[in-house]
């Protein structure tokens, strides 16, 4: 047994001031405030330099307490004695599993086990094979190394049956955090990873509670009915008297309004008490943070509130700190192998394994499955509070935790890097036709997938709906994709909204609830036949959000994918942005497997409102190339309207420049197109301008208020860009991902009073990916 001693004298919770003499850091607080900048200084440095070798956070934290540890700089007993003194330790031991508490009970929250249930078969399969696989490989390479394990382990039957599960199981808390970082939490790998792990999650720990129930049993039978009945009753008081305070809670506060300060106050009281209540009866205490947060239920009011409280810290200062603190208790120059690592080994090749071999019945791709595979091998926060506890009931000594510590900072530090290079999420984009508006066949049904983020982006989108024309002959499909960024929940959610028209007869629409979907099913009703309505929600990062865009895009082969700008303008004058929704453009734009289109509504409001004058004037400036032969295809379809002029106006340079001779005879080709439609519909007007530089372009642009028009339409590249580039507004664009042009016309200094739609036809050179099957004919992401 290790002994610390001290001297209490020299201990003081405050310091008197280096200015009278005294050291500062013998007092606690001062020592404490120390170590914690040191430390997560630390963690951060590290991890900023093993972020781009896709390096977990914890890989930094762990080894930043090996270095911190008698390792390295903790056999400086200067160092040691100044800065990591053992009444320090003593702090530091006791705070961090403490906070942890916090973190596990956060994860309680987050978690919505109503995911495990709508998973389908795919996932649950996955992960409950590669549990049975990695049991069967390591229990009996166990057993035959029983009498050659490290001599330091006690209970050895119970050790190896605790072992064989622990390395079975891959925990939703570990494999979040994992996802995250690599921002594939709306990847097919990560649907996969997290459905097949919270599925493991549940069964593993089950198998745990059965070997510890057993093992007391076997020591006394009346202290294990005693442990049982103690944790009946936690369960009973959570699931029948905080569950339905939790719903109340809930259900008391208004939508759309805060939950009040005292209710969030009861929630950490009720925490302490089950903390503590745990502790007095011998049973890991995380295991009761975690049960009480589950049954709290996930998201906003009383989710999300939680969670603002208590991530911050938790997540950013006490977990880095739990690492630390875990992986300096280890000395790579003393430690002993036995036969523990290549049990290990085994137990990770048997997971693997296990993964693989049915994610290849599945029919995933080899390359994706290997990665999933490695993904679900990796070992966190679970492992690191099992084994600790292991440790503080005497299972194991200090030689064997190390291994085990160790173990959970490799794994991952070998797994993700290779994980991350052989997965890639556009592959699931991968498309083998043509989705353009350009592309499409008259009479064919045009898809959309207008993504909505807030009720300001309803007028603008159905007005644009209507302006569209949708016919007998070409109906309009629209899928309509609600935005919402995940908080107070730990896995996103992929909503499929089901609609009931039979009871839509009497004008409702069952959504009364929801303003965005209401507007929508509304609009559907005033065009009955010829435009139809799908409503869904994704509830996810805004990080990863575009996967889901792009996933359903793909699913429902749309041709168009609708967007709003992440800026408006509020009624007193002020720019309002939304950088989250910025990337999710970012990444849609760069990625979809159609064309996308960026709409800046200029009367957007904050109502579901549709005023009953739509786009009338509409002009399309053509400069040339596929991104404006699509805005001009889209304007085409537009101008069948009998209610709407189109104006082209198409730019010429006005001195001599380098073009693509093919380029141009398919804009030529197009505009005779529109031409053609012009001298049958009588309401088509084409225009040359001839321009010699950016200023030129300026000028013309600026002249359009003149005209009144109410949207303008421009592509978001262009065949000749020699005027533009030589210029220096493509040097200062706040928006480069619009383009030139369009970002002028996206800037707060550009005063206008129309609307504009800024669009990229689907990219040519990524179209086909052999041998992937799309996700549209795999099985249903997990739905609320």
């Amino acid at each position: 047994m290790d002994l610390q001693c001290y001297r209490a004298q020299d201990e003081s919770t405050f310091n008197v001031g280096i200015w009278e003499g005294a050291n500062p850091l013998t007092s606690s607080l001062s020592l404490l405030s120390m170590q914690l900048v040191f430390i997560i200084v630390l963690t951060q440095f590290l991890f900023y330099i093993l972020k781009p070798i896709k390096q977990p956070r914890i890989v930094a934290e762990i080894l930043a307490g090996i270095i911190l540890g008698p390792s390295f700089l903790g056999s400086n007993k200067t160092f040691k004695k100044l800065f990591y003194p053992a009444r320090g330790e003593q702090v530091l031991e006791t705070l961090t599993p403490f906070g942890v508490m916090f973190f596990i009970f956060l994860i309680g929250v987050k978690t919505d086990l109503r995911v495990m249930f709508h998973a389908g078969k795919k996932a649950p399969i996955i992960g409950m094979i590669g549990l049975i696989v990695c049991v069967a490989v390591v229990l009996p390479t166990c057993m035959s190394n029983m009498m050659s394990l490290e001599p330091d382990i006690v209970k050895v039957p119970f050790f190896m049956a605790s072992l064989s599960v622990s390395l079975s199981i891959n925990s939703v808390m570990v494999i979040v955090p994992i996802l995250s970082d690599l921002n594939l939490l709306n990847s097919e790998l990560g649907r996969i990873a997290l459905s097949g792990s919270m599925t493991n999650d549940f069964v593993g720990w089950a198998m745990l509670a059965v070997i510890i129930v057993s093992e007391a049993s076997a020591n006394s039978s009346q202290t294990a009915i005693w442990a049982a009945l103690s944790i009946v009753a936690l369960v009973l008081f959570i699931l029948l008297v905080v569950r339905p305070f939790a719903i109340w809670v809930v259900e008391k506060t208004p939508q759309g309004k805060p939950v009040e300060e005292g209710y969030v106050f009861a929630f950490l009281l009720l925490l302490l008490l089950v903390i503590f209540y745990t502790d007095i009866i011998g049973t890991n205490s995380f295991t009761g943070a975690l049960v009480l947060g589950l049954v709290v239920p996930d998201g906003p009011p009383l989710g999300s509130a939680l969670t603002e409280k208590i991530e911050t810290v938790t997540k950013g200062l006490i977990v880095p700190l739990y690492y630390t603190v875990v992986g300096s208790k280890i000395n790579l120059w003393h430690l002993t192998f036995a036969k523990l690592p290549s049990i290990i080994f085994f137990g990770v090749l048997g997971k693997m394994v296990g993964i693989l071999l049915p994610s290849l019945y599945y029919k995933i791709p080899f390359l994706d499955a290997l990665a999933l595979s490695l993904v679900m091998v990796s070992k966190g926060i679970v492992e690191v509070m099992t084994y600790n506890f292991w440790m503080s009931n005497k299972l194991i000594d200090h030689n064997t935790y190390s291994i085990l510590i160790l173990s959970v900072m490799l794994v991952p530090a070998i797994c993700i890097p290779i994980a991350s290079t052989l997965y890639d999420p556009a592959r699931c984009y991968a498309v083998y036709k043509r989705r353009t508006i350009q592309h499409l066949k008259e009479d064919a049904e045009l898809r959309i997938l207008a993504c909505v983020h807030d009720q300001s982006h309803v007028p603008g989108i159905l007005n644009l709906l209507e302006a569209s024309y949708p016919t007998i002959q070409s109906p309009i499909c629209v899928y309509l994709l609600q935005l919402v960024e995940l908080v107070g929940r730990l896995i996103p959610i992929f909503i499929p909204h089901k609609i009931d028209r039979s009871s839509m007869a009497d004008g409702t629409t069952g959504f009364e609830a929801d303003p965005i979907i209401n507007a929508f099913l509304l609009h559907e009703q005033s065009n009955q036949g010829v435009l139809s309505v799908a409503p869904f929600t994704t509830i996810s990062p805004y990080i990863s959000m575009h996967d889901e865009v792009c996933r359903l895009a793909v699913d429902k082969r749309v041709s168009l994918i609708l967007l709003h700008f992440h800026q408006r303008t509020d009624i007193s004058g002020h720019v309002r942005a939304n950088n989250g929704l910025r990337t999710v453009n970012q990444k849609v734009i760069s990625g979809a497997p159609c064309s996308v289109a960026i709409l800046i509504d200029r009367q957007a409001t904050d109502t579901t409102s549709v005023t009953n004058e739509f786009m009338h004037e509409v002009v399309v400036l053509f400069f040339g190339g596929c991104d404006d032969r699509e805005a001009l295809a889209y304007g085409e379809r537009m101008a069948r309207h009998p209610g709407i002029s189109l104006t082209v106006i198409r730019f010429l340079p006005s001195r001599g420049i380098k073009d693509d001779q093919a380029e141009r005879r398919l804009d030529n080709q197009i505009l005779d197109e529109i031409k053609t439609v012009g001298l049958r519909t009588g309401n088509v007007r084409y225009v040359e301008e001839l321009v010699g530089d950016m200023e030129n372009i300026v000028q013309v642009i600026r002249s359009l208020d003149r005209d009144s028009y109410d949207l303008v339409m421009v592509g978001m590249r262009h065949t000749w860009n020699a005027v533009m580039a030589n210029d220096s507004l493509s040097d200062w664009s706040e928006c480069p991902e619009l383009g030139v042009v369009g970002d002028f016309l996206a800037t707060a200094e550009f005063d206008s009073r129309f609307s504009v739609l800024i669009i990229k036809q689907q990219d040519q050179g990524g179209m086909l990916v052999a041998g992937y099957n799309a996700p549209g004919h795999a099985e249903d992401p997990p739905t609320h």
